[in-house]
């Protein structure tokens, strides 16, 4: 009995002794706050490369499993023992070689076509208000207005300098030779490779811990949950990434076609922008045309217009129905709500997650409403109770 005690007595002062280090904790955190986030700035900074990390596993991982399915399919040898390792020194070796070649290539192509554009933006400039003025807007009386819209030339020169294309693209080359950002970039690739190893240990361990500490109802609803959620992003990445390869793959070739000295420039303007649902093709597509239109004439940058519109027709009704088939069955007006909300909470990186993240909201909504409906069903399909009196009295009197 007095060893319980003792023990009782034991557990009652840990627990104070915690609750007072706690309060001590806080009292100390809210008396320094500002040490507190600037410990906690550093300490960000520290764990950048291994979530930069972490997500070129998660984009690696999707062609690594395909590949690693292709070789267990090999009864024996090698490829079947270790199927892991060897898909994930064959996608990265892909992933740096193409890593290398845009660096080496593309990225100096880019960075010519934009200074370009930027050193020649005031003959650009003259050639557009020449071609308005010859447009009958006199009959309109939009002669004055748009002279009042328009903003001067330098104002627009203002823009694209403060946009800062010129500073960005001539300093990427140094950014890269800088030695903190290099070993970064060696922790980023570390990290990516020992996540893209460790994927199937990571997801065991992690049932394991699932399996120990919830209960089994919970259980299912996080699997069933946690299964969506990773197969949202995942496909709406790949399909994404995808059709907007194959957008900027089309249009630059359209574009040198046409006769653009910005082709390449212009493929990659749409396809970036392609990563941004519904909207971002629709600006992409005007900005691409002004730009054309004042590079190259009016009636090229029109030709461009017809041709990006059934571009975009043939990539909206053809190529991504392919891509993503029924995974992404949403309305309109939800994907229209869904990019305006994620872009207002998180700006570019809520626009372009939006889609895959309304898909989840809505498989959750249909869920619970499915299950209140067969909890309504149930009530009114249920037998009603019979109230039958077992006393014998009951039984007696009604014999007499």
């Amino acid at each position: 009995m007095e060893e319980l005690l003792k023990k009782k007595q034991i557990r009652v002062f840990l627990s104070r002794l915690l609750l007072a280090m706690l309060v001590i904790i806080f009292y100390k955190i809210v008396m320094n706050v500002s040490d507190v986030m600037i410990w906690l700035k550093s300490f960000t900074k520290v764990l950048i490369p291994f979530f930069y990390g972490f997500v070129i596993a998660y984009l690696l991982n999707i062609p690594c499993s395909a590949l690693e399915r292709r070789l267990n399919r090999f009864k024996s040898g090698p490829f079947q023992k270790s199927s892991r390792g060897i898909s994930v020194f064959i996608i990265y070796a892909l992933f740096i070689s193409v890593v290398v070649l845009v660096i080496n290539k593309g990225i100096p192509l880019l960075q010519r076509s934009i200074l370009d554009f930027i050193t020649n933006f005031n003959t650009y400039y003259n050639n557009a208000i020449t071609a308005i003025e010859q447009l009958p807007l006199e009959k309109f009386g939009l002669s004055d207005k748009l002279e009042e819209i328009l903003p001067t030339q330098t104002a627009w020169k203002n823009v694209l300098e403060g946009v800062g294309l010129k500073e960005v693209m001539g300093s990427l080359n140094a950014v890269l030779g800088v030695t903190s950002h290099i070993f970064s970039g060696f922790i980023t690739i570390v990290s990516s490779v020992y996540f893209l190893l460790e994927t199937h240990n990571v997801t065991f361990q992690i049932k394991r811990l699932m399996d120990l500490f919830l209960h089994e109802n919970i259980r299912k609803v996080a699997y069933r949950y946690g299964t969506i959620i990773n197969d949202s992003f995942k496909k709406f990445i790949v399909c994404q990434l995808l059709d907007s390869l194959i957008l900027c793959t089309i249009t630059t070739i359209e574009f040198t076609i046409l006769g653009s000295r910005y082709s390449l420039a212009l493929g990659v303007m749409l396809g970036i922008c392609n990563i941004v649902p519904y909207f971002g093709s629709i600006f992409g597509s005007i900005g691409v045309v002004i730009i054309i239109a004042c590079t190259s004439g009016i009636n090229t940058g029109a030709i461009a217009g017809l041709v990006l519109l059934v571009t975009q027709q043939i990539d909206g009704n053809v190529i991504q129905p392919k891509l993503m088939g029924n995974s992404f069955s949403l309305s309109p007006a939800l994907i229209v709500i869904g990019i305006t909300v994620g872009g207002a909470m998180a700006g570019i990186w809520g626009m372009v997650l939006a889609v895959p993240v309304v898909h989840i909201f809505k498989t959750i909504a249909g869920d619970i409403i499915a299950a209140r409906e067969r909890k309504v069903r149930e009530a009114h399909t249920a037998p009603i109770p019979v109230s039958v009196d077992p006393s014998p009295e009951g039984s007696s009197s009604h014999l007499d």
